[in-house]
């Protein structure tokens, strides 16, 4: 008995001891200089609404019907509200969304849909679709080594509205301390300002983002006129879903050409070493075969934006007699984001339903339900209800 309240004794003294260590290892670790000068703006305190956010059905609005609710439909915008308030529901906001809203000829109708973002959205973003990319993309040796359990936590690419252009983080002078440093921190990241999509554009020079995007759009249509260019040198004999079929494939060969592998690469890279890189990758080479379309099927099926953005490209490629417009580029960011992982994707767009609920089965495969205008915002409503 005395031998157990000893040992009791003894072993409440090393917790002490393990206490006090780890305190004096703190407040040293406060009182020294910065080693990493960068640090993330939202830590993993700030994200614990955004684990909850990602719980509730998300309802993704392309730009149209955001506006369409905020000007003239009174009564649905009203009913979206209902919704949010009574944590039925959250209408999460995107890179082109926050964008397209820059893009309102007037500065009292950018704040007029803002405002409502902001209400419908309660902050939350998804991150940019290039970042969600890239974590797709990862996914591909799982896949390749059998992994049981493939993806990632929807959490992960939803992020506070500061974030919907890139991941935000702050670069400190080597003299700042840590302890400096987190009280910084803390004081920025828990602004209402960063959680606004009324605040960016209220206070964004509107014509250097306007700018921005008609680069991108620029871009975006002279990369479609090369690739139905080619498309037409190419496969203009092929009948259309014959056509069709076979750009799908060269988009998805496309995408693990530029994306996929070089992200494999950087995974083993940074696992094994270069001096055993290439021993590995013949080692799996040798373990799991080359691959083949069936191989590439499954990895693209954890993948389900990068696949869109292949089903996209390949039904607007494979059209010969359909010129690429500007616009083109804000509807495919929609789609690959909101067609991928929201619970409902409402679009204005109709040549995109059309795809979305009849060629390509990625949405659906998903758990996304796409819907059409107002009036399928209005049904996606009342079955969330029911």
């Amino acid at each position: 008995m005395n031998q157990r309240e000893g040992g009791r004794q003894s072993s409440l003294s090393q917790n002490k001891r393990t206490k006090l260590n780890s305190r004096n290892h703190t407040r040293s670790m406060n009182d020294t200089q910065m080693t990493q000068p960068s640090r993330a703006l939202f830590d993993d305190e700030d994200r614990s609404e955004i684990r909850l956010a990602s719980r509730k059905p998300l309802v993704y609005l392309d730009s149209c019907i955001w506006i369409d609710i905020a000007e003239r439909f009174e009564p649905l915008s009203q009913k979206c509200r209902s919704f949010v308030h009574a944590d039925k529901v959250l209408f999460p906001v995107s890179f082109s969304a926050v964008n397209e809203v820059l893009e309102q000829p007037t500065a009292e109708k950018r704040s007029r849909v803002a405002a409502l973002m902001d209400e419908l959205s309660k902050g939350v973003c998804f991150l940019p679709s290039d970042t969600i990319h890239q974590l797709e993309a990862d996914l591909a040796l799982p896949v390749i080594l059998g992994a049981a359990q493939i993806g990632f936590k929807r959490e992960e690419i939803l992020t506070w509205i500061a974030e919907f252009a890139a991941k935000m983080k702050i670069q400190f002078p080597p003299s700042w301390n840590h302890a400096d440093a987190d009280k910084f921190i803390r004081l920025i990241a828990g602004r209402s300002e960063l959680r606004s999509v009324k605040w960016i554009v209220d206070h964004s020079p509107p014509g250097q983002m306007r700018l921005e995007n008609a680069q991108r759009m620029e871009r975006y249509v002279q990369g479609m006129k090369d690739a139905t260019a080619k498309s037409r040198s190419h496969f203009q004999h092929l009948a259309k879903d014959v056509r069709w079929k076979r750009l799908l494939l060269e988009e998805r060969i496309s995408i693990v050409k530029k994306r996929i592998s070089p992200r494999m690469t950087k995974s083993l890279l940074g696992a094994v070493g270069p001096e055993k890189l290439l021993a590995m990758i013949t080692a799996i080479s040798s373990q799991v075969g080359e691959g083949g379309e069936k191989r590439l099927a499954q990895i693209m099926k954890v993948m389900p934006s990068l696949d869109i953005q292949c089903h996209l490209m390949a039904d607007r490629v494979s059209n010969h007699s359909r010129k690429p417009r500007k616009q083109d580029f804000f509807d495919v960011e929609h789609a690959i984001v909101g067609g991928a992982y929201a619970d409902v994707f409402v679009t204005s767009d109709g040549n995109l339903f059309d795809l979305l609920t009849r060629r390509c089965r990625v949405s659906s495969d998903h758990g996304c339900r796409v819907a059409r205008g107002v009036r399928g915002l209005e049904e996606a409503l009342e079955q969330i209800d029911n």
